[in-house]
């Protein structure tokens, strides 16, 4: 029982001592106490302007536009939602359109709230990305969806109106409901979400010349074996340094040690790590709401988190009995 509890606190020892260089490694890269944030994840000025357009191909009445200021809905085109009662007297295939309407600071808040939610995961669109032209001659008549994101913002240097890729986040559904009602007030029923949480995490390398092959994931193990309360699982397959033989096992950990790793990787910004996985090394990670993510990690990185799982791994190897 001593030897456990030693090995436990050794283990939170080594942990908390990789979590403060990563910290220091951090604040180094950054030229000191810089603030722990990226150019991205900040809205260049104060938002004056929304535009948002819908398109769709296949579907009829799916086609909506609206551009909104805090003040008014300037224009907007839109398919009034049909009474099922009427539908067949209704006018299918004329959209509304409405201009200057006013909205109230409450309407307007409600829409600016969304979208600096979701403005960190947002992608500004180049200016001089190419669009695909058809031949003459060749006209599509049936398609794909076009969806259309534009903000404006006030900001230091003047007013600026960038287009943006609307990000794979279900939040995207509560601003398009927002901005359907604005449009079409019905009282339908926004959808709102929380934030995803990160859930899991996996990196992994084989096939590798010059390194050994080596796998960690860490997540909850399944509902269906553990029931309600499941607990943390780590599945790890590495060979310690210095050592031949390989080791795979796995673990059922507390929630605490959750709670290290997913402050160790604010500290290391392992969710700011660009997006895909073309270029070794990456991970993926698992978010609460069913989405995954694949991110590309520099060398530094992969090494700091190759090194926090190796330990803890070894720590818990370590207690068992």
């Amino acid at each position: 029982m001593k030897h456990g509890r030693r090995a436990a606190v050794l283990c939170t020892a080594a942990l908390a001592l990789i979590l403060l260089l990563a910290g220091a490694l951090y604040l180094k890269q950054q030229g000191g106490n810089a603030p722990m944030q990226t150019e991205s994840s900040t809205p260049p000025g104060t938002l004056t302007g929304v535009t948002y357009s819908h398109t769709s191909g296949m579907v009829a009445r799916a086609d909506f536009a609206i551009t909104l200021s805090p003040e008014a809905i300037l224009e907007t085109s839109y398919y009034p939602a049909l009474d099922p009662d009427t539908a067949e007297d209704e006018d299918w295939y004329h959209p509304s359109t409405k201009e200057n309407v006013p909205i109230t600071a409450a309407q307007w808040s409600d829409v600016e709230q969304i979208i600096l939610e979701l403005y960190p995961l947002m992608e500004p669109i180049p200016e001089n990305r190419r669009e695909v032209k058809l031949p003459p001659g060749i006209e599509v008549m049936d398609g794909g969806d076009s969806t259309s994101l534009i903000l404006t913002w006030s900001t230091e240097d003047g007013t600026r109106s960038i287009r943006y890729d609307p990000p794979n986040d279900r939040r995207i559904h509560t601003l398009i409901a927002l901005l359907e009602e604005l449009a079409d007030p019905i009282g339908r029923e926004i959808p709102r979400y929380a934030p995803p949480e990160l859930s899991g995490f996996y990196m992994g390398q084989s096939g590798a010349l010059f390194s050994k092959d080596y796998s960690f994931q860490f997540d909850r193990g399944p509902s269906v074996v553990y029931g309600e309360d499941a607990p943390y699982i780590l599945r790890a397959r590495f060979t310690p340094s210095g050592q031949k033989q390989e080791i795979w096992s796995d673990w059922a950990v507390s929630d605490e040690e959750w709670d290290a790793f997913t402050a160790f990787a604010e500290e290391i910004r392992l969710e700011q790590q660009p997006d895909g996985s073309s270029e070794k090394p990456a991970c993926t990670l698992y978010y609460s709401d069913g989405k995954q993510q694949q991110k590309k990690l520099d060398q530094e990185t992969a090494k700091q988190l190759r090194a926090y799982f190796t330990e803890l791994a070894l720590c818990l190897l370590d207690e068992q009995p």
